[in-house]
This record gives structure tokens, C-alpha cells and sequence, in this order.
């Protein structure tokens, strides 16, 4: 239900804010909800990181923008900076990822068009930004077969805890305060 969306949000959005990672981030990619997904909306409205947010185009990786004017419908229905400055994926320190759901080992599945795994493909060589999928705890499962394409999540934040290397329930490389 809507209600049960916005507490998991809520409490999921309360543990991102206490992640040390994001505490000390300056720039963060987030993204717009859909579905039933754990909508991390409340981050853009009060003190802390500066927030961009992925503009869809078919086909291509994704666009982050810090949106400074009005929103759009993307090619998904999802909504979607209209303008704003343009950040590179690589400028940012944590990346908030949606996910269907998510294994112990990070690997997730998205909703199938492959857009953040090919826009952090350079996570392949690197290990920043750091990458937080968010979900409800439902979301977890045991195991995915990951494609060889495919990026992993170092953390994930779900409504009943933290998910960290391994990725085993309660650890976080993050750290929360």
C-alpha cells in the first residue's frame, strides 16, 4: 500500500542519512520512485548532500542532473529534471540505486533496460562512488545469477537494517553513527 511505501521509505531514508558515507558526501546521484520502490525523495529536502538525478534516454547511459526549474516525464513514465547542471557519474561519492531485488553478494536486478549498469561500468576498475541500493526488506533474496555485465551494490539499506560486504545482515563498511 501507499502507506506501507512511505514508512519503509521513511525508515530506509533515515539509515542512508546515518551512513557515514553519505554524511560526508557533498554529491550524491538518488533517483525518482516508482512502483512501490523506496522512495528517497525526503533526501532533497533538507541539509546534507547536494542531490542530481538520472535523465533517461533510450539506449544511452544515464544523465545526472541537479535539477534547477520544472520536471518532466521520462521515456518510462518516470519523472525527470526538465534542466539543470549536468554531473558526470564519476563526480559522485555515493549513488543511491532502485532495485526489484537484490542477493547477499550485492547483485541486484533492476527493472531490465541495464541503464546504471552500463552508466558505472568504470566501477569495474574503481571503488568510488559507492553504490547503495535501497529496498524493502522483502527485496533481499538468497542468491542472483549475476551477467557478466552486471555491477553489484556495495551496501544495501533496506526498512529493517543494513547490508553491508558480504553482504551479510547488520554489516556495513559505511559505518552509521
Amino acid at each position: 500500500s501507499p502507506e506501507a511505501v512511505a514508512e519503509a521509505s521513511a525508515l530506509v531514508v533515515e539509515r542512508v542519512q546515518g551512513l557515514v558515507a553519505y554524511s560526508e558526501a557533498r554529491l550524491i546521484a538518488s533517483y525518482m520512485s516508482r512502483d512501490g520502490e523506496i522512495d528517497p525523495g525526503e533526501l532533497m529536502a533538507g541539509e546534507g548532500p547536494r542531490v542530481a538525478l538520472p535523465v533517461t534516454r533510450r539506449d544511452e547511459i544515464l544523465q545526472f542532473v541537479i535539477p534547477d526549474g520544472p520536471f518532466e516525464s521520462g521515456p518510462f513514465g518516470i519523472r525527470q529534471p526538465a534542466t539543470g547542471r549536468v554531473v558526470y557519474p564519476t563526480e559522485f561519492e555515493v549513488v543511491l540505486v532502485p532495485l526489484v531485488a537484490v542477493d547477499f553478494m550485492g547483485n541486484r536486478l533492476g527493472h531490465g533496460a541495464g541503464y546504471y549498469d552500463r552508466t558505472f561500468a568504470f566501477r569495474r576498475d574503481l571503488v568510488h562512488p559507492i553504490l547503495v541500493g535501497l529496498a524493502h526488506q522483502f527485496q533481499v533474496v538468497e542468491v542472483i545469477q549475476p551477467n557478466p555485465w552486471d555491477i553489484p551494490v556495495d551496501l544495501v539499506v533496506t526498512d529493517t537494517g543494513i547490508l553491508g560486504p558480504g553482504i551479510a545482515p547488520s554489516a556495513s563498511s559505511m559505518g552509521e553513527d
